[in-house]
Protein backbone atom coordinates (compact mmCIF):
# COMPACT_ATOMS: atom_id res chain seq x y z
CA UNK A 1 0.00 0.00 0.00
CA UNK A 2 2.40 2.71 -1.44
CA UNK A 3 1.70 6.36 -0.17
CA UNK A 4 2.92 9.60 0.22
CA UNK A 5 1.54 13.31 2.37
CA UNK A 6 1.87 16.58 1.83
CA UNK A 7 0.42 18.21 4.97
CA UNK A 8 -3.19 17.70 4.55
CA UNK A 9 -3.40 15.50 1.33
CA UNK A 10 -2.52 11.94 0.58
CA UNK A 11 -1.41 10.31 -2.51
CA UNK A 12 -1.95 6.79 -2.41
CA UNK A 13 -1.58 3.12 -4.98
CA UNK A 14 -3.66 -0.19 -3.98
CA UNK A 15 -0.22 -2.00 -5.35
CA UNK A 16 3.06 -1.68 -7.12
CA UNK A 17 2.44 -2.76 -11.01
CA UNK A 18 4.91 -3.87 -13.12
CA UNK A 19 4.65 -3.89 -16.89
CA UNK A 20 6.77 -5.50 -19.97
CA UNK A 21 8.64 -2.58 -22.70
CA UNK A 22 6.29 -2.05 -25.21
CA UNK A 23 3.11 -3.20 -23.25
CA UNK A 24 0.26 -0.24 -22.23
CA UNK A 25 -0.32 0.02 -18.55
CA UNK A 26 -2.47 2.38 -16.54
CA UNK A 27 -2.23 3.32 -13.21
CA UNK A 28 -4.30 4.55 -10.90
CA UNK A 29 -3.66 7.26 -7.90
CA UNK A 30 -6.21 8.23 -4.95
CA UNK A 31 -5.73 11.42 -3.53
CA UNK A 32 -7.45 12.14 -0.30
CA UNK A 33 -7.44 14.71 2.37
CA UNK A 34 -6.78 14.65 5.94
CA UNK A 35 -7.26 10.71 6.26
CA UNK A 36 -7.26 7.63 4.39
CA UNK A 37 -10.82 7.13 2.38
CA UNK A 38 -11.66 10.33 2.46
CA UNK A 39 -11.75 11.77 -1.16
CA UNK A 40 -9.94 14.46 -1.99
CA UNK A 41 -12.28 16.56 -4.18
CA UNK A 42 -10.65 16.81 -7.63
CA UNK A 43 -12.72 19.88 -8.78
CA UNK A 44 -11.34 22.64 -6.52
CA UNK A 45 -7.34 22.24 -7.79
CA UNK A 46 -6.40 24.28 -10.94
CA UNK A 47 -4.18 21.60 -12.13
CA UNK A 48 -2.49 18.42 -11.15
CA UNK A 49 0.35 17.04 -12.74
CA UNK A 50 1.81 13.36 -12.29
CA UNK A 51 5.92 12.81 -13.01
CA UNK A 52 6.95 9.39 -13.99
CA UNK A 53 10.53 8.91 -13.11
CA UNK A 54 13.06 5.98 -13.05
CA UNK A 55 15.83 6.06 -10.04
CA UNK A 56 17.73 9.05 -11.64
CA UNK A 57 15.67 10.93 -14.27
CA UNK A 58 12.34 11.74 -15.33
CA UNK A 59 10.92 10.17 -17.96
CA UNK A 60 7.33 11.17 -18.61
CA UNK A 61 4.89 13.57 -17.60
CA UNK A 62 0.96 13.64 -17.50
CA UNK A 63 -1.17 16.85 -16.68
CA UNK A 64 -4.62 17.64 -16.09
CA UNK A 65 -5.57 19.67 -17.83
CA UNK A 66 -3.61 18.51 -21.12
CA UNK A 67 -0.79 20.63 -21.90
CA UNK A 68 1.40 20.37 -24.81
CA UNK A 69 5.13 19.09 -24.53
CA UNK A 70 3.47 16.42 -21.70
CA UNK A 71 3.24 12.66 -22.73
CA UNK A 72 -0.40 12.48 -22.07
CA UNK A 73 -3.17 13.42 -19.94
CA UNK A 74 -4.00 12.57 -16.52
CA UNK A 75 -7.40 11.42 -16.32
CA UNK A 76 -9.49 12.55 -13.12
CA UNK A 77 -12.92 11.16 -11.46
CA UNK A 78 -14.92 14.12 -11.19
CA UNK A 79 -18.29 12.75 -11.20
CA UNK A 80 -17.50 9.77 -8.80
CA UNK A 81 -16.07 11.60 -5.20
CA UNK A 82 -13.77 8.86 -5.17
CA UNK A 83 -10.16 10.68 -5.57
CA UNK A 84 -8.75 8.58 -8.39
CA UNK A 85 -6.75 9.77 -11.09
CA UNK A 86 -5.43 7.51 -13.21
CA UNK A 87 -2.74 7.67 -16.57
CA UNK A 88 -1.89 5.40 -19.26
CA UNK A 89 1.63 4.45 -20.59
CA UNK A 90 1.13 3.65 -24.16
CA UNK A 91 2.71 0.42 -25.66
CA UNK A 92 4.88 3.11 -28.03
CA UNK A 93 6.16 5.39 -24.59
CA UNK A 94 6.77 2.06 -23.15
CA UNK A 95 9.56 0.72 -25.74
CA UNK A 96 11.38 3.74 -24.30
CA UNK A 97 10.62 3.79 -20.39
CA UNK A 98 14.03 2.03 -18.85
CA UNK A 99 13.77 -1.12 -17.28
CA UNK A 100 14.05 -0.76 -13.52
CA UNK A 101 12.22 1.30 -10.84
CA UNK A 102 9.39 3.51 -12.16
CA UNK A 103 8.17 6.03 -8.80
CA UNK A 104 5.77 9.15 -9.36
CA UNK A 105 5.88 12.66 -8.52
CA UNK A 106 2.06 14.38 -7.93
CA UNK A 107 2.15 17.89 -7.94
CA UNK A 108 -1.39 19.65 -7.25
CA UNK A 109 -1.79 23.62 -7.88
CA UNK A 110 -4.44 25.78 -6.31
CA UNK A 111 -4.31 29.15 -8.18
CA UNK A 112 -7.42 30.19 -5.81
CA UNK A 113 -6.05 29.14 -2.60
CA UNK A 114 -6.99 31.43 0.28
CA UNK A 115 -5.23 33.75 1.50
CA UNK A 116 -2.96 33.29 -1.56
CA UNK A 117 -2.31 30.35 -4.38
CA UNK A 118 -0.77 26.98 -3.11
CA UNK A 119 1.36 24.35 -4.81
CA UNK A 120 1.98 20.99 -3.31
CA UNK A 121 4.85 18.45 -4.28
CA UNK A 122 4.56 15.31 -3.22
CA UNK A 123 8.06 12.86 -2.91
CA UNK A 124 8.74 10.35 -5.18
CA UNK A 125 6.70 7.41 -4.36
CA UNK A 126 7.53 3.42 -5.71
CA UNK A 127 4.29 2.26 -8.41
CA UNK A 128 6.15 -0.71 -10.09
CA UNK A 129 8.46 -1.81 -12.33
CA UNK A 130 9.46 -1.52 -16.07
CA UNK A 131 10.65 -5.18 -17.56
CA UNK A 132 12.95 -5.24 -20.32
CA UNK A 133 11.53 -7.37 -23.04
CA UNK A 134 10.86 -7.82 -26.83
CA UNK A 135 7.39 -8.03 -27.91
CA UNK A 136 7.09 -10.28 -30.82
CA UNK A 137 4.17 -10.39 -33.59
CA UNK A 138 2.78 -13.45 -34.16
CA UNK A 139 1.12 -12.65 -37.23
CA UNK A 140 4.86 -12.69 -38.93
CA UNK A 141 6.75 -15.74 -40.14
CA UNK A 142 9.66 -16.88 -37.88
CA UNK A 143 13.31 -16.33 -39.34
CA UNK A 144 16.02 -18.36 -38.69
CA UNK A 145 18.04 -16.41 -36.41
CA UNK A 146 14.22 -16.67 -34.39
CA UNK A 147 14.47 -20.13 -33.78
CA UNK A 148 16.33 -22.05 -32.16
CA UNK A 149 16.49 -25.92 -31.60
CA UNK A 150 15.64 -26.00 -28.07
CA UNK A 151 12.18 -28.20 -27.64
CA UNK A 152 11.92 -26.80 -24.32
CA UNK A 153 8.66 -24.54 -24.49
CA UNK A 154 9.52 -21.24 -22.52
CA UNK A 155 7.13 -18.31 -21.96
CA UNK A 156 7.64 -14.77 -20.30
CA UNK A 157 5.17 -14.12 -17.52
CA UNK A 158 3.77 -10.75 -18.19
CA UNK A 159 1.03 -10.63 -15.93
CA UNK A 160 0.39 -11.88 -11.88
CA UNK A 161 -3.39 -10.32 -12.22
CA UNK A 162 -5.14 -12.80 -14.47
CA UNK A 163 -4.71 -10.06 -17.55
CA UNK A 164 -4.61 -11.44 -20.93
CA UNK A 165 -1.06 -12.21 -22.31
CA UNK A 166 -0.15 -9.73 -25.20
CA UNK A 167 1.96 -11.37 -27.65
CA UNK A 168 3.24 -14.86 -28.54
CA UNK A 169 5.79 -15.98 -26.18
CA UNK A 170 3.80 -14.18 -23.46
CA UNK A 171 1.90 -16.09 -20.28
CA UNK A 172 -0.06 -14.93 -17.53
CA UNK A 173 -1.16 -16.22 -13.86
CA UNK A 174 -4.43 -14.93 -11.54
CA UNK A 175 -1.59 -14.54 -8.05
CA UNK A 176 1.76 -13.85 -7.64
CA UNK A 177 1.02 -16.55 -4.58
CA UNK A 178 1.95 -20.10 -6.31
CA UNK A 179 -1.11 -21.28 -3.67
CA UNK A 180 -3.58 -18.91 -4.60
CA UNK A 181 -2.94 -19.04 -8.32
CA UNK A 182 -5.71 -21.17 -10.46
CA UNK A 183 -5.77 -19.73 -13.59
CA UNK A 184 -2.82 -19.91 -16.20
CA UNK A 185 -3.00 -18.77 -19.88
CA UNK A 186 -0.30 -19.27 -22.52
CA UNK A 187 -0.30 -17.36 -25.68
CA UNK A 188 -0.16 -20.68 -28.34
CA UNK A 189 3.33 -19.62 -29.48
CA UNK A 190 6.29 -19.85 -27.31
CA UNK A 191 8.98 -17.42 -27.36
CA UNK A 192 11.02 -19.09 -30.67
CA UNK A 193 7.27 -18.92 -31.83
CA UNK A 194 7.19 -22.83 -31.82
CA UNK A 195 3.55 -23.98 -31.17
CA UNK A 196 2.69 -25.78 -27.65
CA UNK A 197 1.40 -28.59 -29.14
CA UNK A 198 2.56 -30.66 -26.91
CA UNK A 199 0.63 -28.65 -23.92
CA UNK A 200 -2.66 -29.33 -26.71
CA UNK A 201 -2.43 -33.08 -27.30
CA UNK A 202 -1.82 -33.51 -23.14
CA UNK A 203 -5.24 -31.70 -22.94
CA UNK A 204 -7.12 -33.08 -25.78
CA UNK A 205 -6.22 -36.52 -25.39
CA UNK A 206 -4.76 -37.62 -22.19
CA UNK A 207 -6.96 -35.58 -20.38
CA UNK A 208 -9.86 -35.33 -22.54
CA UNK A 209 -10.18 -38.39 -25.17
CA UNK A 210 -8.51 -41.13 -22.07
CA UNK A 211 -9.95 -38.87 -19.20
CA UNK A 212 -7.33 -38.77 -17.17
CA UNK A 213 -5.78 -36.70 -14.33
CA UNK A 214 -3.26 -34.34 -15.55
CA UNK A 215 -0.31 -32.90 -13.77
CA UNK A 216 1.53 -29.11 -15.21
CA UNK A 217 4.61 -28.15 -13.33
CA UNK A 218 5.79 -24.67 -13.82
CA UNK A 219 8.90 -23.70 -13.18
CA UNK A 220 11.67 -20.35 -13.11
CA UNK A 221 14.20 -21.44 -16.15
CA UNK A 222 17.01 -19.43 -13.45
CA UNK A 223 18.64 -20.21 -11.08
CA UNK A 224 16.11 -19.62 -8.02
CA UNK A 225 14.26 -23.48 -8.10
CA UNK A 226 11.19 -21.92 -7.67
CA UNK A 227 8.94 -25.05 -9.41
CA UNK A 228 4.82 -24.96 -8.00
CA UNK A 229 3.34 -28.67 -9.14
CA UNK A 230 -0.91 -27.85 -10.45
CA UNK A 231 -3.44 -30.25 -11.22
CA UNK A 232 -5.46 -29.07 -14.13
CA UNK A 233 -9.08 -29.35 -13.39
CA UNK A 234 -9.99 -28.23 -16.27
CA UNK A 235 -8.81 -26.12 -20.20
CA UNK A 236 -10.48 -23.94 -22.30
CA UNK A 237 -9.53 -22.24 -25.79
CA UNK A 238 -9.23 -18.16 -25.35
CA UNK A 239 -9.79 -16.13 -28.45
CA UNK A 240 -7.24 -13.28 -27.22
CA UNK A 241 -7.46 -12.09 -31.43
CA UNK A 242 -11.13 -12.14 -32.49
CA UNK A 243 -12.23 -12.92 -35.60
CA UNK A 244 -10.45 -16.20 -36.14
CA UNK A 245 -11.31 -18.83 -34.34
CA UNK A 246 -9.89 -19.99 -31.20
CA UNK A 247 -7.10 -21.93 -31.88
CA UNK A 248 -5.35 -19.59 -34.14
CA UNK A 249 -1.38 -19.07 -33.69
CA UNK A 250 -2.50 -15.65 -31.90
CA UNK A 251 -5.16 -17.31 -29.90
CA UNK A 252 -4.27 -18.68 -26.17
CA UNK A 253 -5.26 -21.60 -23.66
CA UNK A 254 -6.65 -21.30 -20.23
CA UNK A 255 -5.89 -23.77 -17.27
CA UNK A 256 -7.85 -23.90 -14.31
CA UNK A 257 -5.27 -25.41 -11.46
CA UNK A 258 -5.21 -26.34 -8.12
CA UNK A 259 -1.80 -26.41 -6.54
CA UNK A 260 -0.53 -29.50 -5.33
CA UNK A 261 3.09 -29.32 -3.99
CA UNK A 262 5.77 -26.00 -4.07
CA UNK A 263 9.47 -26.52 -4.36
CA UNK A 264 10.91 -25.81 -0.84
CA UNK A 265 14.33 -25.98 0.82
CA UNK A 266 17.60 -23.32 1.22
CA UNK A 267 18.10 -23.76 -2.21
CA UNK A 268 15.17 -21.96 -3.45
CA UNK A 269 15.77 -18.35 -3.48
CA UNK A 270 12.27 -17.07 -4.87
CA UNK A 271 8.70 -17.96 -3.53
CA UNK A 272 6.99 -15.78 -5.91
CA UNK A 273 5.68 -15.60 -9.36
CA UNK A 274 7.53 -12.10 -10.74
CA UNK A 275 6.53 -10.18 -13.73
CA UNK A 276 9.59 -10.90 -16.24
CA UNK A 277 10.44 -14.62 -15.27
CA UNK A 278 11.26 -17.15 -17.92
CA UNK A 279 9.09 -20.46 -17.22
CA UNK A 280 8.61 -23.54 -18.71
CA UNK A 281 6.57 -26.34 -17.91
CA UNK A 282 6.77 -30.16 -18.08
CA UNK A 283 3.90 -32.39 -17.99
CA UNK A 284 2.50 -35.88 -15.93
CA UNK A 285 -0.56 -37.94 -15.90
CA UNK A 286 -2.20 -40.89 -14.22
CA UNK A 287 -5.39 -42.17 -13.68
CA UNK A 288 -8.13 -44.85 -14.88
CA UNK A 289 -8.15 -44.69 -18.30
CA UNK A 290 -10.80 -45.99 -20.99
CA UNK A 291 -9.41 -49.08 -22.33
CA UNK A 292 -7.23 -49.93 -19.02
CA UNK A 293 -7.61 -50.04 -14.81
CA UNK A 294 -4.94 -49.69 -12.96
CA UNK A 295 -4.99 -52.16 -9.95
CA UNK A 296 -2.71 -50.02 -7.27
CA UNK A 297 -5.95 -48.33 -5.29
CA UNK A 298 -6.76 -50.95 -2.06
CA UNK A 299 -8.85 -50.48 0.60
CA UNK A 300 -6.53 -49.18 3.66
CA UNK A 301 -6.54 -51.27 6.80
CA UNK A 302 -5.71 -48.07 9.20
CA UNK A 303 -7.76 -45.24 10.54
CA UNK A 304 -9.80 -47.69 12.43
CA UNK A 305 -11.09 -47.48 15.66
CA UNK A 306 -9.86 -43.96 16.16
CA UNK A 307 -10.95 -41.59 18.94
CA UNK A 308 -12.05 -38.04 19.47
CA UNK A 309 -9.00 -36.33 21.09
CA UNK A 310 -11.86 -34.07 22.92
CA UNK A 311 -15.35 -34.03 22.96
CA UNK A 312 -17.03 -31.23 20.57
CA UNK A 313 -19.21 -28.81 21.21
CA UNK A 314 -21.38 -27.26 18.23
CA UNK A 315 -20.14 -27.26 14.29
CA UNK A 316 -17.04 -26.77 13.26
CA UNK A 317 -14.93 -28.53 15.99
CA UNK A 318 -11.55 -30.14 15.95
CA UNK A 319 -11.83 -33.94 16.49
CA UNK A 320 -7.71 -34.57 16.78
CA UNK A 321 -8.56 -37.36 14.02
CA UNK A 322 -6.24 -36.87 10.80
CA UNK A 323 -6.43 -38.78 7.73
CA UNK A 324 -3.18 -41.07 7.23
CA UNK A 325 -2.95 -41.00 3.34
CA UNK A 326 -4.19 -39.12 0.37
CA UNK A 327 -6.95 -41.35 -0.67
CA UNK A 328 -6.01 -43.01 -4.14
CA UNK A 329 -7.37 -41.36 -7.81
CA UNK A 330 -9.20 -38.31 -5.25
CA UNK A 331 -11.49 -41.25 -4.20
CA UNK A 332 -14.53 -41.12 -1.75
CA UNK A 333 -14.12 -41.58 2.43
CA UNK A 334 -16.88 -42.81 3.99
CA UNK A 335 -16.66 -41.89 7.94
CA UNK A 336 -17.95 -44.27 10.11
CA UNK A 337 -19.25 -43.03 13.90
CA UNK A 338 -19.95 -46.11 16.41
CA UNK A 339 -20.89 -48.24 12.80
CA UNK A 340 -22.78 -45.72 11.53
CA UNK A 341 -22.05 -44.04 7.88
CA UNK A 342 -22.50 -40.18 8.68
CA UNK A 343 -22.67 -37.36 5.52
CA UNK A 344 -19.73 -35.96 4.09
CA UNK A 345 -19.38 -31.98 3.03
CA UNK A 346 -17.75 -31.62 -0.58
CA UNK A 347 -15.88 -28.77 0.21
CA UNK A 348 -19.00 -27.21 2.50
CA UNK A 349 -19.51 -26.92 5.94
CA UNK A 350 -22.94 -27.71 6.19
CA UNK A 351 -22.98 -31.39 6.41
CA UNK A 352 -22.41 -33.98 9.00
CA UNK A 353 -18.74 -33.30 8.81
CA UNK A 354 -15.60 -32.35 6.77
CA UNK A 355 -12.48 -32.56 6.08
CA UNK A 356 -10.17 -29.13 6.86
CA UNK A 357 -6.51 -28.53 6.10
CA UNK A 358 -6.36 -25.10 8.77
CA UNK A 359 -8.46 -26.78 11.97
CA UNK A 360 -11.97 -26.30 10.49
CA UNK A 361 -11.70 -22.46 8.76
CA UNK A 362 -11.97 -23.97 5.37
CA UNK A 363 -13.60 -27.29 3.90
CA UNK A 364 -11.47 -29.11 1.36
CA UNK A 365 -12.82 -30.82 -1.46
CA UNK A 366 -13.83 -34.39 -0.81
CA UNK A 367 -11.56 -35.20 -4.32
CA UNK A 368 -8.67 -32.45 -2.97
CA UNK A 369 -8.43 -33.94 0.57
CA UNK A 370 -4.90 -35.02 1.74
CA UNK A 371 -2.99 -36.99 4.02
CA UNK A 372 -2.79 -35.37 7.49
CA UNK A 373 -6.32 -33.23 6.76
CA UNK A 374 -7.83 -33.63 10.05
CA UNK A 375 -11.74 -34.65 10.68
CA UNK A 376 -14.11 -31.49 11.76
CA UNK A 377 -17.30 -32.60 13.13
CA UNK A 378 -20.82 -30.23 13.36
CA UNK A 379 -22.74 -31.27 16.49
CA UNK A 380 -25.77 -28.69 15.58
CA UNK A 381 -26.28 -30.57 11.89
CA UNK A 382 -26.02 -34.21 12.89
CA UNK A 383 -27.87 -33.50 16.93
CA UNK A 384 -25.24 -34.81 19.22
CA UNK A 385 -21.55 -34.26 19.77
CA UNK A 386 -18.72 -36.84 20.31
CA UNK A 387 -16.75 -37.85 23.47
CA UNK A 388 -13.10 -39.67 23.52
CA UNK A 389 -14.94 -42.61 24.06
CA UNK A 390 -17.06 -42.58 20.56
CA UNK A 391 -15.02 -44.85 18.40
CA UNK A 392 -14.35 -43.34 14.89
CA UNK A 393 -13.76 -45.52 10.97
CA UNK A 394 -12.05 -43.44 7.81
CA UNK A 395 -12.90 -46.20 4.86
CA UNK A 396 -11.11 -44.93 1.67
CA UNK A 397 -8.76 -46.42 -0.91
CA UNK A 398 -5.27 -45.95 -1.11
CA UNK A 399 -1.77 -46.08 -3.33
CA UNK A 400 -0.80 -49.56 -2.36
CA UNK A 401 2.70 -48.72 -2.47
CA UNK A 402 2.28 -46.57 0.40
CA UNK A 403 0.51 -49.62 1.90
CA UNK A 404 3.54 -52.05 1.32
Amino acid sequence: MPYVSNADIIAYIDSEINFIQGNSQTYEIFLFKDFLNNPLNLNQPTAIRVAIWNDTEQLLKYTAPFSSGTSGELNLDLAGSTGKIDFTITAEQGNFVTPGNLYAEVTIIYENYYPQPKTYTFDKFKIGQAIQGEVVDPSTEPSASTVSNNVQPVFTLEHVDGDSPSAAGRMSINSAIPIDADKIVFKNLDKNLVRLTNLENFLVRRIGADEINGVITLYDTSDSNLYAIYKIVSWRRLDLVTGNGDDDNSDGIELTVTLEEISTGPGVTKSLWEVGMELSYALDAHGITGSSVLPDGILTYVDKGLHPSVSTSGNGSQTGVNITYSPYYDSYVTVEVNGISVELGDGTKDKDVYFSSNTGSTAVRIEEIRAGDELIWNGEVTGYELTPEDDINLIYEADADQLR
